[in-house]
């Protein structure tokens, strides 16, 4: 998996060329995914103005988990045949998107019922 994080207001903050360019960018990508077909899914997560953390005992607050950092925003499944092509990947979502990407191996069978 490829996880990308940031603050809604932050990738705002960059403009509406910057925009512009990033999803022309990320729609080639996840063409260019598909295509070779080790695109599995993708999700674009709601505005990080929105979030909510429930515990164990139903209380709750606004916010995303780890309020200290910088919440998740989109995250992307590929199905690659090493870790180099992950983070191949990853280097190219991230320096596009100038920001960190986090790769992280999806276990075996983590999508059966």
């Amino acid at each position: 998996m490829l996880l990308a994080h940031g603050t809604n207001a932050a990738f705002i903050a960059r403009g509406p060329a910057w925009v512009e360019e990033v999803v022309g960018f990320l729609a080639r990508f996840e063409d260019d995914l598909a295509a070779t077909s080790e695109l599995e899914w993708t999700e674009v997560l709601d505005d990080d103005e929105l979030a909510e953390v429930v515990g164990p005992g139903g209380e709750s607050r606004a916010g995303w988990y780890n309020e200290a950092g910088k919440p998740l925003r989109r995250v992307w499944a590929v199905k690659v045949d090493t870790h180099a092509r992950a983070r191949e990947l990853a280097g190219l979502l991230a320096g596009e998107l100038d920001t960190w990407v986090e790769v992280r191996r999806c276990m075996p069978g983590a999508q059966r019922p």
